[in-house]
């Protein structure tokens, strides 16, 4: 009778464990909920991080330059400069609070800093959910769509009025999978984004 007791109670132990362990929810789009829920977690740890890259627009008079983005927690240095340094912008701040916009001729101090950044360009720069988008990874809030693949890696995304498609990842040393391409379209502006570096805190190339 002692052995019976023992045995049950060994089987409600283990079977409190397997309901502790449940499986990821599903979500439609995603191939993979368990990887996908793993990823996510693994970029939500990553958030120091800088790259470099190049932006160009598919509008009829396209604008391509350069992108440099420094990201530590909250706090961003995000610099796009046109050939030889025109027609761009600096931002430094945290979204969260006042924005520093500064172009070549003057300084501006905003908490809307996407709309400043659409009048200083001319064309819309999803400034405030690229930090996350970068990362591979919705914004925070509300989307429309998403498309995830068996690696737990978003290959697309209906957000905040844009589509967005990650044809391509890398694989930085030390840090998990990130978009090396991203292509948004808001049906206004069409914007081609590659990285060609990502770097670590201290500014050593991780991959290209």
């Amino acid at each position: 009778m002692k052995k019976l007791v023992a045995s049950l109670l060994v089987l409600s132990v283990l079977s409190g464990c397997a309901i502790i362990r449940k499986p990821a929810e599903t979500e439609p789009g995603v191939v993979n909920a368990s990887a996908w829920a793993e990823h996510k977690e693994e970029l939500a740890d990553f958030s120091v991080w800088s790259l470099q890259g190049r932006v160009a627009t598919g509008q009829l008079l396209g604008w391509t330059g350069n992108l440099s983005w420094r990201q530590q927690g909250e706090e961003f240095d995000v610099r796009l400069s046109g050939p030889l340094g025109a027609g761009g912008f600096r931002a430094m701040g945290a979204l969260e609070e006042e924005v520093v916009i500064q172009t070549r001729d003057e300084r501006y101090v905003t908490e809307e800093p996407d709309a400043l950044v659409e009048r200083t360009l001319g064309w819309t720069f999803p400034l405030e959910p690229l930090r996350f988008w970068a990362r591979g990874l919705p914004a925070p809030g509300d989307y429309e769509r998403i498309s995830v693949d068996e690696q737990g890696r978003m290959i697309a995304l209906e957000q905040q009025g844009w589509a967005l498609s990650f044809p391509d990842y890398i694989e930085p040393e030390g840090a998990p999978a990130v978009p090396r391409r991203i292509v948004l379209d808001n049906g206004e502006t069409r914007i081609r984004l590659v990285v060609d570096r990502w770097f670590d805190v201290d500014g050593v190339s991780r991959a290209n």
